[in-house]
């Protein structure tokens, strides 16, 4: 018994055809045996050609008959309706068959729907070369694609998995309304592939959003290495611009913490050698590992500060506190005349928890006068720096009639040939000194 309302219409045609071929048959066998009287007195050719004609027409209704029966009858859902696949269909040279629906005149226009209940896919499209769903609309709010799953809204593997095209809506959407779950999830095993690759000319390639007030809900989650990658291909355009919402912030490594910069590469040692954007306040890396902040002002080099590190543990980054380190005491040899310099190396020196590192940029400690001969003063500064007795300050006074008199100091240290290095100045009267290092910079 047919099951829908075209089986019912072909299987009467059928009827009928059949009804036709045997009222046909009926008169060819009466023909033929002559027992219509009325033929009798015909002619021998005018029987004949009657004969030929009611075979014809025989023949003719068996054919129609019989494609009738062969009729191609429409594929039936479940639920009896016919399905249909689209009603538009393209085909070119050199192209792939496709099928593309037409938008219908209703609120909202979708051109293609599917729809799973269970754990089945609504729509599933592969492709081999080009791409698997390429969704574009025109409309102000227009969006070019629109997918809700309970898991995954889209599933995508190929050279382009979805390409999402709108003139000024959105390209691709992805939104979840589930606890715990991702509105777009992108993963890649293979060696130096991409997982999302976002590209554009004018505005951000990604914006990330998230409205959640309560619990953690941040607008873009990556996992990888690098989790995200962005290129900015204008001059002080910033490649990645994240906002945090309702106080929060900005930016968070929620994983391990860690946050990698690297080297500048045309700031080399020292400040980089390139005016900041106007309007930011950059932080850079230069090539010796030192870290660079704009002051808001100058040009090139100018307009960078080095943020140092005042450090009083120990250079082995164990937590253990630095043991203070005496550098030099001339008490083991001559005494230092008035009007000497003398260059004590600083950087690198030490042991275990007193280890000043060689990376070192200035020293925390105590300058001592001793054992001086009359009255004078020391000087130390960085190695290398020309000192004018008359003009430049002191240290350390020194008096007769006390045996030792010493003074907290800070100093940075030499560069080039005197890297590393301090400098003492002896005035007024020979001194022996000594220099006990508290802290460093680094």
């Amino acid at each position: 018994m047919a099951s829908t309302y075209t089986d019912k219409k072909t299987d009467e045609e059928l009827e009928q055809l059949k009804a036709l071929v045997a009222e046909q048959q009926e008169r060819l066998d009466a023909l033929e045996g002559h027992g219509d009287a009325s033929l009798k007195a015909d002619s021998k050719e005018q029987r004949a050609t009657r004969r030929q004609m009611l075979k014809l027409a025989g023949a003719a209704l068996a054919g129609a008959a019989g494609s009738a029966a062969l009729r191609a009858v429409p594929a039936s859902a479940a639920d009896g309706d016919p399905m249909t696949v689209g009603i538009v269909r393209d085909e070119q040279l050199a192209n792939a068959t496709g099928v593309r629906n037409t938008t219908a005149q209703f609120t909202p226009n979708i051109a293609l729907f599917g729809y799973s209940y269970n754990d089945g896919i609504g729509v599933y499209a592969k492709s081999y070369y080009g791409a698997g769903v390429a969704s574009y609309a025109n409309g102000v709010q227009g969006t070019g694609l629109v997918a809700v799953g309970a898991n995954a809204g889209v599933i995508s593997t190929g050279g382009t998995g979805v390409t999402g095209v709108s003139n000024s809506g959105t390209g691709v959407k992805a939104q979840t309304n589930a606890s715990s779950q991702n509105a777009l999830f992108a993963y890649t095993a293979a060696a130096y592939s991409v997982a999302v690759r976002a590209q554009s000319v004018a505005a951000g390639a990604i914006i990330a959003y998230s409205g959640a007030t309560t619990g953690v809900a941040p607008g873009i989650t990556v996992q990888g290495r690098p989790g995200v990658f962005s290129f900015s291909s204008y001059s002080g355009m910033a490649s990645v611009v994240a906002v945090g919402k309702t106080g929060g912030p900005d930016i968070k490594a929620a994983g391990s913490g860690r946050i990698v910069q690297v080297s500048n590469i045309t700031g080399g040692v020292g400040a980089p050698n390139f005016t900041p954007a106007a309007g930011y306040f950059e932080t850079v890396r230069a090539g010796d590992g030192a870290m660079w902040i704009n002051r808001g002002t100058g040009t090139l080099k100018a307009a960078w500060k080095r943020l140092n590190a005042v450090r009083v543990d120990s250079s082995d980054g164990a937590g253990t506190p630095f043991k203070p380190k005496r550098v030099i005491d001339t008490r083991s040899g001559a005494i230092k005349a008035a009007g000497s310099t003398t260059k004590v190396t600083v950087a690198g020196v030490g042991a275990g928890t007193s280890n000043i590192p060689s990376d070192a940029v200035a020293v925390i400690g105590n300058l001592t006068a001793v054992n001086y001969t009359g009255s004078g003063f020391l000087a130390i500064m960085p190695a290398g720096v020309a000192f004018n007795p008359a003009s430049d300050p002191s240290s350390v006074n020194f008096i007769v009639g006390q045996k030792a008199i010493a003074n907290g100091f800070v100093v940075g240290l030499g560069t080039g040939a005197d890297a590393g290095k301090v400098q003492v100045v002896v005035a007024g009267h020979a001194s022996h000194f000594i220099i006990d290092i508290t802290g460093y910079m680094q």
